[in-house]
């Protein structure tokens, strides 16, 4: 909270990393104790993106934060969640940028005081940032200390895809929309808050809380919570996905068995890859 070279750090990362990966973003957030976001990867390399982007953010948070203790900063890997589709993307896009609101910390997402993507997302605003490429600045210092950082610095650009089913909308309708259905989804939250006696911290509360607090209230999953997570707004749906994937795992299963056995030319499931083995037996 209350960061603003931090924050603009991570959103530098992700554009940077969704450029590379060739990553469609709909919509990003940045809590106070994690990053959510809703995203398609068409090249299938959804894994060596976190990978950077979350390494990225580990070694930006010490940086950009004096008051971080120290240590391991992610309690675990990033969720892994399926959207299969488009009102399942378009239902996650909400909730994504609504998150202020659902948390209780205000109740327009306007009154924010951190970075909210909703109007950048619909109107099709493409905002600059700068990243330093760390790696090789702190390598050139090591024979030039004189080296300038802004040698190793890049500009990036963050923008947004359009909600997959809305293509044939121009830009000014497709915003109005929008903003008509982020407005009906608010009121139903703020409306259930109110029915249960809830209010909201409110932006001046915000503003007033210091760099680098520990959120109070910490949602945390554990090793055995029910996987995978699919995240559709039809019960059928989800059903159906959920019965893919076990039919997948197990085969994945069953394959890299044969495969660490010796079974050099057994065939894996579509999107699956074999598995590490050192010491595979030797064809005869």
């Amino acid at each position: 909270m209350n960061n603003d070279a931090l924050e603009r750090a991570v959103l530098g990362y992700a554009a940077k990393f969704s450029a590379r990966y060739g990553v469609r973003v709909y919509a990003l957030a940045i809590e106070g104790n994690h990053i959510q976001g809703t995203a398609h990867f068409p090249n299938a390399n959804r894994s060596s993106y976190m990978r950077d982007f979350n390494s990225c953010v580990a070694r930006a948070v010490p940086r950009y934060t004096p008051e971080f203790p120290g240590g391991r900063l992610w309690g675990r890997r990033f969720s892994a969640e399926f959207l299969p589709d488009n009102d399942d993307i378009e239902d996650r896009f909400f909730y994504t940028v609504l998150q202020p609101v659902q948390d209780g910390l205000v109740e327009k997402i306007s009154d924010y005081p951190g970075y909210n993507c909703f109007h950048d997302a619909i109107n099709g605003i493409e905002r600059k940032f700068k990243v330093v490429r760390w790696g090789e600045y702190n390598a050139a210092r090591r024979w030039n200390v004189e080296v300038s950082v802004k040698a190793f610095t890049d500009t990036v650009k963050l923008s947004y895809a359009r909600l997959p089913g809305y293509e044939h909308l121009s830009q000014r309708e497709y915003a109005k929309l929008m903003r008509e259905k982020l407005e009906n989804r608010r009121k139903q939250i703020v409306d259930k808050r109110a029915a249960k006696g809830l209010g909201f911290v409110g932006r001046e509360r915000l503003l007033k809380l210091p760099r680098g607090r520990r959120a109070k209230n910490t949602k945390r999953s554990a090793r055995h919570d029910f996987r995978p997570r699919i995240l559709a707004v039809c019960a059928k749906r989800r059903a159906k996905w959920v019965a893919w994937y076990f039919d997948v795992f197990f085969a994945f299963k069953d394959a890299s068995k044969r495969y660490r056995s010796g079974e050099v030319d057994v065939a894996f499931p579509e999107g699956t890859y074999k598995p590490y083995c050192s010491a595979l037996s030797p064809p005869t």
